[in-house]
């Protein structure tokens, strides 16, 4: 059964979906300070999702990172991010006033466990491959 997602089999991107699902939640219920959520259960927004574009923007960021350096390497993170975001949630989520403070928190979060940090070096050397 096919969702038109990137495969399961990238923890470090479905880690960043639920981070991120996470945070746009949060995000809505702060919205309206003082006003309960009376919309009742949200239903998801279903969009078809351009794997192969997805695929090719992060190869291209896979292939312009130097897995040496760290500082290219925190580039490449943040780009990645930013994509994975744009692909999940649409293109006008960049206008959003949560997008880049998610951007931050979700680096933030990768920072703070070096087996994240090791996965993503990872998924970038299995992007390069492909």
């Amino acid at each position: 059964m096919s969702t038109d997602r990137i495969p399961p089999s990238s923890s470090l991107v479905e880690t960043l979906r639920a981070l991120a699902h996470g945070r746009t939640q949060d995000a809505r219920r702060n919205s309206r300070p003082g006003k309960p959520d009376s919309s009742g259960p949200q239903k998801p927004v279903k969009t078809k999702h351009d794997v192969q574009l997805l695929r090719q923007r992060l190869h291209g960021l896979a292939t312009e990172a130097d897995l040496a350096n760290e500082q290219s390497m925190l580039h490449a993170r943040t780009q990645a991010v930013r994509e994975i975001l744009l692909w999940e949630f649409g293109s006008d989520f960049r206008n959003d006033s949560q997008f880049v403070p998610m951007v931050d928190a979700i680096g933030k979060t990768l920072d703070a466990d070096p087996a994240f940090q090791q996965r993503f070096v990872d998924l970038l050397a299995d992007l390069r491959k492909a």
